[in-house]
């Protein structure tokens, strides 16, 4: 893990934490920072925004199954479709980015066909599934070992 040696409940803090700045991050652990930052008004830096666990719009393509699974033989328009879905880091590798509420959007999807020499129109309403707001939530715990091994140191004294 990229975390290791990192104390589990200062992990813990910082997951459930909402940090906007190496200044929160300060703040929260009681620490201040050893290296050299520039003034970001005197150097033209900006600080630095993290990518927090939110939604965001992004292409998602239409499932052709969805307007007609038993032919493969037309064409979709549009092939894409821009939802929104989770994206996003948490504070800690322990922590991922899940939608917490969704809901269906509809879409109107026209499906050409070309048969026997004629071109045939057809407009179908396809949903996808749209993140409407997202959590950072703990991973579950893996145990890695399938079986509790023990070892047992043999006597030499008899």
């Amino acid at each position: 893990c990229a975390e290791q040696g990192i104390p589990e409940d200062i992990l813990s803090r910082i997951a459930q934490a909402d940090i906007r700045s190496v200044y929160d991050l300060e703040d929260l652990l009681g620490i201040q920072a050893s290296e050299m930052r520039p003034q970001p008004k005197i150097l033209g830096y900006s600080s630095t925004k993290p990518a927090s666990c939110k939604p965001r719009p992004i292409s998602v393509e239409i499932p052709r199954y969805k307007v007609d699974p038993s032919s493969a033989g037309f064409f979709l328009w549009p092939s894409c479709v821009e939802v929104d879905r989770c994206s996003g880091c948490c504070n800690t590798k322990t922590y991922k980015c899940i939608p917490s509420l969704t809901q269906f959007k509809s879409f109107q999807i026209a499906k050409l066909t070309y048969r026997y020499g004629r071109k045939e129109l057809s407009v179908h309403t396809v949903t996808v599934q749209e993140h409407i707001s997202c959590n950072c939530t703990e991973l579950p715990k893996r145990h890695i070992m399938r079986y509790n091994i023990r070892y047992y140191r043999q006597s030499t004294n008899n």
